[in-house]
């Protein structure tokens, strides 16, 4: 899974080992700019066993939004 907001370079790679594609999870919530830490919990806790989950860990890229210590 990757986050609804990355660059397509990140899609790329999936493509190429052969993943398959699956649904974004939410990342960013654009009425207040900031993490849609709610929508990201529901949609991780919703993956298929075995996901792979695509995380940035800090300075996450294009949007900026990190999560707090307390979220991480």
């Amino acid at each position: 899974m990757l986050p609804a907001e990355t660059w397509p370079l990140h899609r790329g790679l999936i493509d190429i080992v052969g993943l398959p594609t699956q649904k974004p999870y939410r990342w960013f919530h654009p009425e207040d700019k900031n993490l849609d830490f709610h929508g990201m919990c529901e949609d991780l806790h919703a993956a298929k066993d075995n996901s792979m989950i695509l995380l940035h860990v800090c300075a996450h890229n294009p949007t900026g939004v990190d999560p707090t210590p307390e979220q991480w």
